[in-house]
């Protein structure tokens, strides 16, 4: 169980606190979720739609610039969790792969990125993703 006030620093504790947060998937957005320097959440939650189906680069690079910026306007925020939330099973789509292994390779602060779909919350391994994209 997701406790708020202490640090989220595996990534059992990040599956844990989406499971909580968003849980099984609603409809398709994104979540981002502001971490300090100790892992612990921010009250400052983003949800988005909107975004792209299909990951472009130049998708790819304003959303890691946004978050970068996020990161720097919310005091005492380190990094970000991005939790992708869509219906459907938890089996990774080629164009979420595209956007995972894409963000995953910019200086974005991403200290993580999950997918939340029918199937519950799971963590995506970058590396894996960028299997998929290619």
């Amino acid at each position: 169980m997701f406790e708020p006030l202490l640090p989220l620093s595996t990534d059992a504790d990040l599956v844990a606190m989406a499971t909580d947060l968003v849980g099984e998937a609603i409809r398709r957005q994104t979540w981002i979720f502001v971490l300090d320097d100790e892992h612990r959440l921010s009250p400052v939650v983003v949800p988005m739609d909107g975004i792209p189906t299909d990951a472009d680069p130049q998708h790819i690079e304003t959303l890691a610039a946004r978050l970068t910026d996020l990161v720097r306007m919310v005091d005492g925020a380190a990094s970000v969790v991005l939790v992708w939330e869509r219906t459907g099973s938890g089996d990774v789509l080629m164009q979420e792969a595209d956007w995972f292994a894409g963000l995953a390779a910019t200086d974005a602060p991403i200290r993580a990125q999950l997918l939340a779909s029918d199937d519950g919350v799971r963590l995506i391994d970058p590396a894996f993703a960028a299997l998929v994209a290619n």
